[in-house]
């Protein structure tokens, strides 16, 4: 009888996913399929932009993904046999900053004086809807594509009231579609352009307020920071609006892909912190999706059951 095949262990999986982003990230390059990159990454918005990466190059016909534990409390269970798509999750953990060894967690306000918490990585896995059965999730009444760009608009105008950004409409100069003013937090959109332009200009100069490499040029007063880095800057914005606008059906590949090609230049490194820096303007905008609604539902459910048992006695 022949022997059974070694399981492989976490770290061979490990290096298997990270081979196999490296060859999706090369393909991407070869093929200048960065617009469709971006559109599938808004999907995955509640993890992080590493995770959404290995999630894609494990996975890439995947849509919603969640942990086996979550999709139980959403009212679906993964089906018997389905193999799990591997992400990292944090492990904190205590150590003694004297001796560097790892301790026990405080259970005081004085033992906590006296260690100290890191971040630690673990592997994960998640499973995508596809690989579930159950109840159906919630539906956002999301338009269909003819008409995604007023759901669009609603979303980018609500989001920027939310926050004080004030959105005025100009005559502007031929070929310039819109900019954003930080020190007034408003942003300018040409009066002449199509509807559709200027949603998409809205979402580019939405994602520039929120970059956080500008971000964090404005704290530092580093006012040359966009004129030294003025293509990455235009790449994070155009990738990030491309993510945006995908979330409502809204395609504007052909406003974005030259300029993604150009910041990436057949470089994987440049793609992987692209990517980064979309994530985390993503992050701040899009609006939950069917699965944050049902988990929240979920939660809801959960703590009012012991509050309304608490009530009756």
């Amino acid at each position: 009888m022949s022997a059974r095949p070694a399981t492989p262990t976490v770290e061979q999986r490990r290096m298997e996913v990270q081979a196999r982003l490296d060859a999706e990230l090369r393909r991407i390059i070869d093929s200048g399929e960065y617009a469709a990159w971006f559109a599938k990454t808004a999907a995955f918005h509640r993890y992080s932009p590493t995770n959404t990466a290995w999630i894609l190059a494990q996975a890439p016909q995947a849509t919603k993904v969640a942990s086996y534990r979550t999709w139980q409390q959403v009212g679906r269970q993964v089906r018997h046999g389905e193999t799990g798509i591997m992400v990292f999750h944090p492990k904190p953990y205590w150590v003694d900053p004297t001796s560097g060894d790892r301790v026990r967690p405080p259970r005081s306000a004085a033992d906590r004086a006296r260690r100290e918490q890191r971040i630690g990585f673990g592997i994960g896995h998640v499973f995508d809807v596809a690989q579930t059965d159950g109840d159906p999730l919630p539906e956002l009444g999301r338009p269909a594509p003819a008409d995604a760009p007023k759901a669009l608009a609603d979303h980018l105008e609500g989001w920027c009231a939310e926050q004080g950004v004030t959105i005025e409409a100009r005559d502007l100069p031929a070929g310039l579609y819109g900019y954003y003013q930080r020190d007034r937090d408003r942003i300018v959109l040409a009066a002449a352009s199509s509807p559709g332009e200027r949603l998409a200009t809205l979402a580019h100069e939405l994602s520039h307020r929120q970059d956080p490499e500008l971000l964090r040029a404005e704290m530092v007063g580093d006012r040359r920071y966009y004129a030294h880095n003025r293509a990455d800057c235009e790449a994070v914005a155009e990738a990030a609006a491309h993510a945006l606008s995908a979330r409502f059906n809204h395609d504007i590949t052909g406003h974005s892909a030259g300029y993604i090609a150009t910041w990436v230049d057949g470089d994987p490194d440049r793609l992987t912190e692209l990517q980064q820096r979309v994530g985390k303007v993503t992050a701040s905008v899009l609006p939950p999706d069917q699965l944050d609604l049902a988990l929240q539902a979920a939660r809801t459910q959960t703590a009012v059951r012991p509050a309304a048992r608490a009530a009756r006695r």
